[in-house]
């Protein structure tokens, strides 16, 4: 039987995925929906609740169309939109390039500084030769769109850029109107394939008739380079200990418990539920990379799943059991006896921002601020977990555990400072009043 799956998306993109979900996915039954437009529309709202009861997952062609029309189809429908990654940046600028124009001097929008700043450090090119304009996000609203459209041609004509990139549709066709130099960032192959595998990850996972508790084996392996603190116990136990941390620091957030440690390995109960909404349907695994980068261990994890712990604890250890010290960082997943997922890799270090850096990035915000040092690193984690800058003030009340009177300070501290903007509203249910939609950046 097939998978009926809807995309949602501008048609350029549509077309990218039609052709890679006709030759790879024949057992996905797709409908396609195509809409230019980046801004929220009620016509779209309801015909995709027309569409829900027809299918088993969505796919989203963007983030904005994601945050605004998720909220149809969740919990009940799995859900994944393609992510404007590293790759999809350097093609845009492989695209700009290729039409005579330095990327270094061109205007972009819809990405933050932090993945440009990124991307520009793994292109190796100096802040000097950085000459490119920044487009920040702003407000939702029906005139978005011009707006952002004026400010690229505004900079074109003044001559302050050579040329333009832009991850939407409708300024991207205006642009060339204009006979402005522009590159479409689309998403790559890559980024459509393991969009749709995640989505179809998570409908299994929802299909299979697993319990709802998780059990979890973290086994710590020291770092080849410091292999030697195995022989020095005092060393080794100094390790442990902030491991430790970022384990205690994980069940506090996902509301696990830690069961038992070892001098190899920590032991963890947990909802499975929890747990999937923590990795995002094994999108991400930000326990295992924070180990990786703030200790000198990497770790292995075992997850079971059962309908009481001692099921999910036997599945556990069939997991970790498929793993040894040459596979660092991996994890498996045993749903039920017979049943496994996996490897699973999540680290992908060459990607990420380096974590030493923004620890010491964050004393300056906190003193230029007054925000606590554990608050902003909480929402910077908060942030790497979820793959997201655009929050309401009940987002980030609810995941980082904060009253709303602490929340609405955090907030206007961050937009007193210039560290988030307010840049529209978002309807999340039926009815209600809209939440302000804040954007937020702890880069400037």
């Amino acid at each position: 039987m097939s998978t009926r799956i809807g995309f949602l998306g501008s048609a350029i993109r549509i077309k990218n995925i039609e052709s890679i979900i006709e030759t790879l996915f024949p057992d996905i039954d797709p409908i396609f929906i195509r809409e230019d437009l980046a801004i929220y529309q009620e016509s779209v709202a309801l015909h995709l609740k027309e569409l829900k009861p027809k299918l088993d997952a969505f796919v989203f062609s963007g983030e904005l169309q994601h945050e605004f029309y998720s909220y149809i189809f969740s919990p009940d429908i799995p859900c994944e939109y393609l992510r404007k990654d590293w790759s999809s940046l350097q093609n845009a600028f492989l695209k700009i390039s290729l039409l005579g124009i330095d990327f270094r001097s061109v205007s972009i929008d819809s990405y933050t500084q932090t993945s440009l700043q990124n991307v520009l450090k793994d292109l190796s090119i100096p802040e000097s030769e950085n000459h490119i304009h920044f487009i920040k996000r702003r407000s939702f609203h029906g005139d978005y769109l011009d707006q952002v459209g004026l400010e690229h041609l505004l900079l074109y004509k003044n001559k302050v850029v050579t040329g333009c990139v832009t991850a939407l549709y409708p300024v991207y066709n205006r642009l060339l109107s204009e006979g402005i130099p522009c590159a479409y960032v689309t998403p790559t192959t890559e980024t459509i394939i393991k969009s749709v595998q995640r989505v179809i990850g998570q409908l299994d996972l929802k299909k299979a008739q697993t319990g709802h508790t998780a059990f979890l084996i973290v086994r710590i392996i020291p770092k080849k380079e410091y292999s030697y603190i195995r022989k020095d116990e005092y060393l080794y136990m100094h390790e442990k200990i902030k491991v430790a941390e970022e384990v205690y620091y994980f069940a506090r957030n996902t509301k696990a418990a830690v069961v038992s440690e070892s001098s190899d390995q920590f032991t963890i109960l947990m909802s499975k539920t929890d747990l999937l909404e923590y990795t995002q349907g094994y999108q991400c695994f930000y326990l295992i990379h924070s180990i990786h980068v703030n200790t000198n261990c990497d770790v292995n994890i075992g997850i079971g799943y059962g309908f009481d712990p001692s099921e999910a604890k036997h599945n556990a250890s069939t997991a970790i059991e498929r793993l040894d010290v040459s596979q660092k960082n991996m994890t498996y997943v045993v749903p039920k006896e017979g049943s496994v997922i996996g490897p699973l890799s999540f680290l992908q270090e060459e990607n990420t921002p380096n974590p030493r850096y923004e620890e010491s990035h964050f004393v300056f915000l906190s003193k230029e601020t007054g925000i606590s040092q554990t608050q902003l690193y909480e929402l910077y984690v908060l942030m790497e977990k979820q793959k997201k800058t655009s929050y309401t003030a009940n987002d980030l009340s609810k995941n980082l555990s904060l009253t709303q009177r602490t929340t609405n300070r955090l907030l206007l501290k961050l937009q007193e400072f210039g560290y988030a903007v307010h840049v529209g509203k978002l309807l999340t249910g039926k009815s209600g009043r809209p939440s302000d939609v804040y954007e937020i950046s702890l880069i400037k």
